[in-house]
């Protein structure tokens, strides 16, 4: 490379250079020496990170450390990279969040960074590549599909600590879907016993604000202020369903298929599906075996309610994996489809037309053949 950089200046610096040729030529050096020292991103890419943390502050990205063929990795390689990621942590100091992390164990790992984060990492030798983190929307155990995940993140932007509920991951009580769309609990939870565990973790000091003798009535959901660095934590922590901004309202219409309506006004009868919003405890997959149950439960019952107010009968069963996501498969009446319509239950999230045979009342769906009456 020196070579190159030598014949290169020779043939392009200016005459009146010559005097200083030695100074010019080390300037030519030291910023190739940068370039193949420093972490690659394409240019647009760098542009549109820079813009994203104007706005937000911090911005997940994706980094190579190292590119390593695919396969098990030895021991020896696994430390290797360990100590790779660690140094690079070490490099970005206050810049990287200490919550938020993952690895594949295959030499990228992905992390929060801030704007000087980034202009280290467009330096480092630490690394050879960084990116934008697409997988973003698909990390987090409790980031949920309602908006909540984006409605604490926006409002963090604006202040360094927010109210919110934390929804903790119990395996009781039992529950049920009320008509106007709010959950109430139908008994105690662990959620003392849960709440300990989560207070041991490491980013557990940036959660203030929480008094147990506002939840007398032990139910999984609890009242707590949390910072940036909390928030990414909770979202990946094994003890939390949902993090919720207090009094969050989701922003997610519902849908009403009106092609399922014509369809059973022009041949008498329609097949559809129905998606329940869930309750505040609504998780798929991370679910315990009773909290499993109990979620099914609640959506069957539900179901049943919405189903049997539309002059469904008899009332179908629901098989158990679709009980536990909140949905049914049915073919209905016109007198029925037009019940659904004028009800509009708050609980449905979705009601969409579908193709199929199958008798009026009766469930069509290829899960498993347990079902919860």
């Amino acid at each position: 490379m020196a070579r190159q950089a030598t014949q290169w200046f020779s043939r392009v610096a200016p005459v009146g250079c010559k005097g200083a040729r030695f100074a010019c030529l080390t300037v030519v050096l030291a910023v190739l020496a940068f370039s193949a020292s420093s972490a690659d991103i394409h240019p647009s890419e760098l542009a549109t990170l820079q813009q994203q943390v104007e706005r937000t502050g911090w911005v997940r990205v994706m980094v190579t450390l190292e590119r390593v063929g695919l396969g098990r990795l030895s021991g020896e390689q696994t430390r290797q990279l360990d100590a790779k990621a660690q140094r690079l942590y070490d490099e970005l100091g206050n810049s990287v969040l200490s919550t938020g992390r993952w690895t594949n164990g295959l030499g990228q790992i992905g992390f929060y960074t801030d704007r000087a984060g980034i202009a280290m990492l467009s330096s480092t030798a630490a690394a050879e590549r960084f990116y934008i983190d697409y997988s973003d929307k698909g990390r987090g155990r409790a980031r949920g599909l309602d908006g909540s995940f984006e409605a604490i993140d926006n409002a963090l932007i604006a202040s360094p600590t927010v109210e919110v509920d934390l929804v903790l991951s119990t395996e009781e009580p039992p529950y049920t879907l009320q008509r106007d769309g709010s959950t109430r609990f139908d008994g105690p939870s662990e959620v003392n016993e849960v709440l300990d565990r989560l207070l041991t973790e490491p980013f557990a000091q940036h959660i203030q604000g929480i008094d147990r003798r506002l939840n007398p009535t032990l139910t999984p959901v609890v009242q707590a202020r949390i910072d940036r660095v909390a928030f990414h934590g909770l979202v990946d922590s094994v003890h939390v369903r949902a993090v919720r901004l207090r009094g969050f309202v989701s922003p997610m219409a519902a849908i009403w298929d009106d092609k399922a309506l014509e369809l059973a006004h022009h041949e008498g009868r329609a097949e559809i599906s129905i998606l329940l919003r869930g309750g505040v405890t609504y998780a798929i997959p991370y679910t315990g075996p009773k909290s499993y149950q109990y979620q099914a439960e609640a959506h069957t019952k539900a179901l049943h309610e919405i189903l049997a107010a539309a002059g469904v009968d008899p009332l179908p069963p629901i098989p158990l994996t679709d009980a536990n996501m909140g949905l049914a498969m049915l073919v209905v009446s016109k007198a029925q489809i037009e019940k659904l319509f004028a009800q509009r239950d708050p609980r449905i999230l979705s009601l969409n037309g579908n193709a199929g045979t199958v008798r009026v009342g009766q469930t069509k769906s290829s899960s498993a053949p347990a079902t919860i009456h």
